[in-house]
């Protein structure tokens, strides 16, 4: 299906389709990254739902991309099953968050949410075998075609008499697995939390870049292709992040990535915002040296860069990763400490004591070598 879908694409290219496919290519990559990323989960976590669910994703997305190109072709089929399989995308989206990230409902009163949806899911499945397909859309419908593979008197789930129920039911389990969603957030604690942190980086990302390319890239005349690059990356970010997440590796560093992505975006924004009032403002001054003014601002906020880049960094960790900033805080006084300190046991002392406040564990133990002192320091607390 990966092959099939990238041949689609090139062949639109060579077509000199006037569509840019910059963001197909990313969608593609994204369909076959939830595939690859359930796949594994399903294999290292003894068959985890979220596993099976993100692997549907993944298919459900390749599948529409491949049918969609014999659907533009005027397949009435083909048109069927791609309506199925963009309604059934919302269903497992929906049952992702419900199940994110044990593959089980945040407690058993949510578990009906779960049927909630495969009845979703199973409405969608059965656009395949409606009796009509919709070509033209619009609200009625401008345009029926008889399905070649329908059944009769099974109505179409997207624009039949049933659609706005159907519609109001896939909102209404869609939203009951985002509050799930959020309830579980909230009560996670340890590595669970690390993992819902992960997840919702993502999310927000994407919440996050969609208005972007969709409004910040035309008002500011931005190259259409960095929009789709970045909405690319987001999308690419959520099969990441949820493998990352289920699969526990690395799940320290998010905190240090939230940091960082804050960071740079609040320097990115500052140092737009004093290129764009600088170069405003001397323009108007020296209308006759715009070139000069716009090359010497740019070497101004290149300058400037690492400077600012500081000292949000260290904003950004005094209000966001308040834990990390401490622990450094501890460490560097610590390190400050060691210049003027000769005695071993006093050296051993500060270390424990720097675990315990940084790391605070149940117990702390430093062995040492017999030539370097001759019992070993225990501490309990």
């Amino acid at each position: 299906m990966v092959v099939a879908g990238f041949s689609m694409l090139v062949f639109n290219l060579i077509a000199g389709s006037e569509e840019s496919d910059l963001s197909g290519y990313f969608l593609l990559a994204a369909s076959a990254a939830f595939t690859l990323v359930g796949a594994l989960i399903i294999a290292r976590t003894d068959g985890n739902r979220v596993g099976w669910v993100s692997s549907a994703i993944g298919l459900a997305l390749l599948g529409s991309g491949v049918v969609g190109y014999f659907s533009d072709q005027g397949d009435v089929a083909a048109g069927a099953i791609g309506g199925a399989l963009w309604l059934s995308w919302f269903a497992l989206t929906g049952l992702l968050m419900l199940w994110f990230p044990t593959g089980h409902p945040v407690s058993p009163k949510w578990r009906w949410v779960g049927w909630l949806g495969f009845l979703v899911l199973l409405t969608a499945l059965t656009y395949v075998v409606s009796d009509q397909v919709c070509l033209e859309g619009g609200d009625p419908c401008a345009g029926w075609v008889d399905n070649p593979i329908g059944i009769s008197a099974v109505p179409n789930p997207e624009f039949g008499p049933l659609a706005g129920f159907n519609f109001s039911v896939l909102g209404v389990f869609v939203l009951l697995s985002t509050v799930s969603l959020i309830v579980r957030s909230v009560r996670a604690r340890g590595v669970e939390r690390l993992q819902m942190k992960w997840f919702l980086f993502a999310v927000v990302f994407v919440i996050l870049v969609v208005p972007f390319q969709e409004a910040v890239v035309a008002r500011l005349s931005i190259p259409e292709w960095l929009g789709e690059l970045v909405f690319g990356i987001a999308i690419l970010l959520l099969p990441v992040s949820i493998g990352v997440a289920v699969l526990r590796y690395r799940l320290y560093d998010i905190d240090r990535i939230v940091s960082r992505t804050v960071s740079y975006t609040v320097v990115v924004v500052v140092l737009a915002a004093i290129y764009v009032g600088v170069v405003t403002w001397l323009t108007t001054l020296l209308p006759d040296q715009s070139e000069l003014v716009v090359a010497a601002t740019t070497l101004a906020v290149a300058t400037l860069f690492n400077p600012v880049r500081k000292r949000v960094q260290t904003w950004v960790d005094r209000r966001f990763n308040r834990s990390r900033y401490n622990t450094q805080r501890v460490m560097d006084a610590f390190a400050a400490s060691l210049r003027d300190q000769v005695d071993a046991g006093q050296v051993v002392e500060g270390w424990m004591g720097v675990v315990r406040e940084t790391m605070q564990p149940a117990s702390v133990s430093v062995w040492t070598r017999q030539a370097f002192r001759n019992d070993s320091e225990t501490v309990e607390g």
